[in-house]
């Protein structure tokens, strides 16, 4: 088995930071009924359910589903079974709503990804 090129690796590290904070704002606005916003969060977090309708709640609870989302992609990247880069592409494309940070972690994860290095990795 080859070697995982530097790609996947921070391609892993930015994901689970990006997982991590989705799945722990989530949480923290379950229990709190308050998203973490502001600076580098930005007000995505409270303006997605605003403009939407959607019951604050539910969305904290499709925030944390997300973030933990985030870690099974990753884990099946790693395992490489079939849809484990599919799925991490998809996980990332649908983090790319949350502004700022969220958007440039997760488009530079889809940009890693897509590297050739990358998929010629996974495809190994």
């Amino acid at each position: 088995m080859q070697r995982a090129p530097a790609s996947i690796l921070a391609a892993t590290l930015l994901g689970a930071i990006v997982g991590l904070g989705l799945a722990a704002n989530g949480l923290w606005a379950r229990l709190t009924g308050a998203c973490v916003e502001g600076g580098w969060g930005g007000t995505t977090w409270s303006a997605i359910p605003d403009t939407l309708r959607f019951e604050p709640g539910a969305w904290a609870l499709t925030v944390t589903t997300l973030g933990i989302l985030w870690w099974g992609a990753f884990g099946a990247l790693w395992s490489r079974v079939s849809w484990g880069r599919p799925a991490a592409l998809i996980v990332a494309a649908l983090s790319l709503v949350f502004f700022p940070l969220g958007t440039i972690l997760s488009a530079l994860v889809l940009l890693l990804l897509l590297l050739p290095a990358s998929s010629a990795w996974w495809a190994s």
